[in-house]
């Protein structure tokens, strides 16, 4: 399971990610949908790793995965 908490990623004076929560089940279809430029590609890049957020929690089976 993969649980986000409160994740905010900004570039310079544009905020891209706002506070945003998930928990995405293990052995489930997961979507993530959104308009063009919304952020679903920042989202991801933070989930594995290629962005280090501003703030917020990214937890992986219980672990901490953010710091």
């Amino acid at each position: 399971m993969i649980e986000v908490k409160e994740l905010k990623k900004g570039f310079g004076d544009k905020t891209v990610l706002n506070g945003v929560s998930a928990v995405m089940q293990t052995g489930k279809c997961n979507l993530i949908i959104g308009s063009s430029g919304s952020g679903k590609t920042v989202f991801m890049k933070c989930l594995v790793g290629l962005f280090q957020p501003d703030s917020g929690e990214i937890f992986y089976e219980g672990q901490a995965y953010t710091n």
